[in-house]
């Protein structure tokens, strides 16, 4: 009967510890999207280019991707939690403050700081959930916290285009920066629920940094970190540039707009659900993306040929959302079963930073098409560098077996 109490409460705890961590998560992913949300309307108060508005995108994702290494390093060290909290508080004020930009400039500036804060998420919320639950969840528990991080990049313009509606944009972005505070203060008050393990550094300086620099330039892991940052620049364009690309290709307006992307958006939502599943089932991550990306790709030239009505390109970005998370935690299970002990931040931070790669790129590519007066490349070109995801995913899957083969039996 104490067994069975005891297994109970450690469910609730671990339940409880995903929980917190994954709500982090969305309010990470949807601050991301609160600017794009709205990017037609700051373009318009400012009277900029999509190049200077996706200045704001790139000096996110640059910051971001210098920032997220050193975080996963100082997680897997010194503990996960005020990190986690630290960078939820500093990108919450951050959004917060972008509410009363006098400039497209001072906007460009905040996102820097704000890709700082926003570099912690990724490595503490892996360090926490490995270290917090038992390793027969955690394929289950990545599911939660990807779900839910694309549980906010599918809210964002949904809750972006409401506000913008009552208010204007400069109350929007203030409204949710507020909100993510408040569950900053909430995580510091039950931060007991997000400690776990901190590894302590080894006794040989040298060989503790030989041994992280040879996993960090193994052949699977740099595989891995050129996947997420081709996977970050395929989805980058119709995650940013979407919504505005489909109001010059049907002349309609951004609500309806929004509400194309938010449909993308919730389909890999509700893929990386299914995702989950299948990651349990098939260890083949290979397959797993190839089929998943072949059909993506597939929906999004239809769409970028211009024969489908605007219902049923709403539709298609559903179903290509859809397949494309379903790769996901397979993704994430692939990292982790590389990786060795202590190195889980390490690990998913310099992996993770390919997202910041595909961020940086993807703005200048993505914004000089529209500029150009080419929307229905975003379609084209997403396709295009999803056939490249499949060859990286094949190329990482088979490096990540011979690595396993070549290891010791124990």
């Amino acid at each position: 009967m104490n067994d069975s109490a005891n297994e109970r409460r450690q469910k609730r705890s671990e339940l409880t510890t995903v929980g917190m961590v994954s709500l982090g998560h969305f309010y990470s992913h949807f601050y991301v999207l609160s600017i794009p949300s709205i990017l037609p309307l700051v373009r318009a108060d400012f009277g900029v280019s999509n190049l200077s508005v996706g200045a704001i995108i790139i000096s996110y994702a640059i910051f971001s991707a210098f920032c997220q290494y050193p975080m996963g390093v100082f997680s897997d060290r010194y503990g996960a939690t005020p990190f986690f909290i630290g960078g939820l508080a500093c990108l919450s004020l951050g959004v917060f403050t972008m509410s009363f930009a006098p400039s497209i400039w001072f906007l460009v500036a905040v996102a820097a700081f704000n890709g700082m804060a926003d570099s912690v998420f990724h490595p503490a919320d892996y360090t926490i959930i490995t270290a917090r639950v038992r390793p027969a969840w955690l394929g289950r528990s990545y599911a939660i916290h990807t779900t839910t991080g694309f549980l906010g990049f599918a809210a964002a313009p949904i809750v972006m285009s409401f506000l913008v509606a009552h208010w204007d944009w400069r109350t929007a972005l203030a409204a949710v920066g507020l909100t993510g505070f408040g569950y900053a203060v909430l995580c510091f008050l039950s931060q007991r629920m997000l400690r776990g393990v901190t590894y302590q550094p080894a006794r040989s300086a040298s060989g503790t940094q030989a041994s992280a620099l040879k996993f960090l330039t193994s052949p699977t892991l740099i595989l891995m970190f050129l996947f997420y940052s081709a996977t970050s620049l395929s989805g980058n364009g119709i995650q940013s540039f979407g919504n505005a690309a489909l109001i010059d290709l049907f002349d309609i307006e951004l609500v309806l707009a929004n509400t194309a992307l938010a449909a993308y958006l919730w389909g890999i939502t509700f893929g990386v659900l299914g995702g989950g599943i299948v990651a349990d089932r098939m260890e083949r991550f290979d397959i797993v993306a190839s089929g998943g990306y072949l059909i993506a790709a597939t929906l999004l030239v239809l769409i970028g040929l211009g024969i489908l009505s605007f219902i049923s390109v709403t539709i298609a970005l559903f179903f290509a959302g859809f397949m494309i998370g379903v790769v996901m935690p397979a993704r994430d299970i692939m990292v982790k079963s590389i990786t060795p002990p202590g190195s889980t931040g390490k690990a998913f931070g310099f992996v993770s930073t390919g997202f910041s790669v595909g961020g940086t790129l993807g703005p200048i590519i993505f914004a000089s098409m529209m500029d150009a007066g080419l929307p229905q490349a975003i379609f084209f070109s997403s396709a295009v560098l999803m056939m490249l995801n499949i060859a990286l995913a094949v190329a990482a899957s088979n490096a990540g077996r011979r690595m396993i083969a070549a290891q010791p039996a124990e």
